[in-house]
């Protein structure tokens, strides 16, 4: 998760960025998992961010970091990745203020969709306005590609609902009105990975997507034609024979949370052992909330 605004310099006396574009950095970094399950949702992520000193250079990874968070006392959780602060606040701190900000007392009231627009509507603000200050033009005129992103995982429970919900928000991308995407509806059981996630599709897909690409490139070539809709729909039947399933339906809660650790705790040893930057790490943090909980908890 790229801490933005956090490297600073201190000059005659006071504090002077030395870091602006390359901390607003749209690399993927953070792991996040989601599980949508019959009795509700469990979340968890890792705990690492990551500080630049350049234009892609890693300069320092700090470990402990918060990514998940209550709203306030409702049965809502929320995990974020990519940038990690805004006008030299943490995303929770920002979370805190939207929980308690008089304007949403109503919030115990509102459907989670509506909830996940509120939101959106509220980050959007502060990212538009941090992403001028640092760039010194207006949002609009700065190129997508030093824009970077926010996402938040918004899980739980509407008002009197039994079945819960998991909605993504990707700052700022999703700029128009309800532009959310709700990844499981009520009943609609189901894990999801958000960010750098490539270790957990390879665990279970079998495959890396960019290799997939390049061997039907090369098949191609050996063919000297394109790969028909019918042997790209056999190829595909082929890789789904042999891919890792986890069956959401029925898992229980206490699973949900071994699985959900378990995942990112490989995420996390992916990129402690492979060779490249520990840009997942730290310890894994873990939340919850069901059908019976009063709000989301957070497990030590």
């Amino acid at each position: 998760m790229a801490y933005g605004l956090l490297c600073i310099l201190k000059k005659a006396g006071n504090y002077k960025l030395s870091v602006t574009i390359w901390c607003y950095h749209a690399v993927r970094m953070s792991i996040c998992v989601a599980f949508n399950l019959s009795d509700g949702v469990v979340m968890a992520v890792d705990s690492a961010i990551t500080m630049f000193s350049g234009p892609g250079t890693i300069s320092k990874v700090f470990l402990d970091a918060d990514k998940l968070f209550q709203l306030g006392k409702l049965r809502v959780g929320i995990a974020t990745y990519g940038v990690a602060s805004l006008h030299g606040r943490t995303i929770g701190s920002f979370i805190r203020e939207f929980a308690g900000d008089k304007n949403n007392a109503d919030l115990p009231n509102l459907e989670l969709r509506e909830i996940a627009e509120r939101l959106r509507k509220f980050i959007l603000e502060y990212y538009r306005s941090f992403g001028e200050k640092i760039h010194g033009k207006p949002f609009d005129e700065i190129p997508d590609n030093v824009k970077g992103f926010l996402g938040l995982v918004i899980g739980g429970f509407s008002p009197g609902s039994f079945q819960s919900e998991i909605w993504e928000i990707v700052i700022p991308s999703h700029n128009t009105e309800y532009s959310a995407v709700q990844r499981n509806a009520p009943g609609a059981y189901g894990i999801n990975w958000f960010a750098a996630s490539m270790p957990i599709f390879r665990y279970i897909k079998g495959i890396d997507p960019g290799l997939s690409s390049k061997l039907k490139a090369e098949f191609e070539k050996m063919l000297g034609r394109q790969i028909t809709a019918e042997e790209q729909k056999r190829f595909a039947e082929i890789l789904g024979e042999h891919e890792y399933r986890i069956s959401s339906e029925g898992m229980p809660i206490q699973i949900g949370i071994e699985c959900a650790k378990f995942l990112v705790n490989f995420v996390i040893g992916h990129y402690t052992f492979s060779e490249t930057h520990p840009i997942v790490g730290g310890r894994t943090k873990i939340g919850v909330v069901s059908y019976s909980h009063d709000a989301f908890t957070l497990l030590s």
